[in-house]
């Protein structure tokens, strides 16, 4: 005959006995779910630092127009201080009518006895860029801010009344790469809209 005491001890190694077998199967069962997912999946591998390509494709002509453009205008602003195109560079840059359009300005000043003083503010932006055509071509807009180049009288310094107030205008560029090389074609200011 059993005791309730010797019941009680009997069912509690059994409990413990199958509680212990219930945590040794999942271990078991776990140990091996994660050796064979181990086996699945190779440990990876630590990452490498690349550059990240750029998203744009044609990001460098795109730098290149902008630096011949650049250099328009540091030629375009040598050529309006000196009254002379000679060793300004501004037959590298520009050609046809934008080249045409700087001489006779040029000429106007030379005519008038002034000079243009100062920088203006620029900031371009590529507003086409078509490089299938033959040759490819681009277009530039720019809102320049003219209120720092001004206008003097070449001998007292002294700035030249205007007829135009207005000092900041939008200028459209239209460009032609030739040769390997980007060029300014053309240029026109739109003296009625501002920016």
């Amino acid at each position: 005959m059993t005791t309730a005491r010797q019941h009680h001890t009997r069912t509690t190694r059994g409990r413990r006995l199958l509680a212990a077998t219930a945590i040794a199967t999942t271990v078991a069962a776990v140990t091996a779910g994660c050796a064979k997912d181990t086996k699945a999946a190779p440990a990876p591998s630590s990452p490498t630092a690349s550059p990240s390509p750029s998203t744009d494709p044609q990001a460098a002509e795109k730098t290149e127009l902008l630096d011949v453009y650049r250099a328009f205008w540091d030629a375009q602003l040598k050529v309006y201080a000196s009254g002379s195109t000679k060793n300004t560079g501004i037959e590298k840059v520009a050609t046809d009518k934008a080249y045409a359009k700087i001489q006779a300005t040029r000429s106007y000043y030379v005519d008038h006895g002034s000079i243009m003083k100062g920088e203006p503010v620029l900031s371009p932006t590529i507003s086409v860029l078509d490089m299938s055509k033959t040759p490819p071509a681009g277009t530039i807009t720019d809102c320049v801010d003219t209120t720092g180049y001004v206008q003097v009288n070449k001998d007292s310094g002294e700035p030249v009344a205007t007829l135009d107030s207005k000092r900041r205008h939008i200028t459209t560029y239209t460009t032609l790469k030739i040769g390997g090389a980007w060029q300014i074609r053309d240029l026109e200011i739109d003296r009625d809209r501002t920016c």
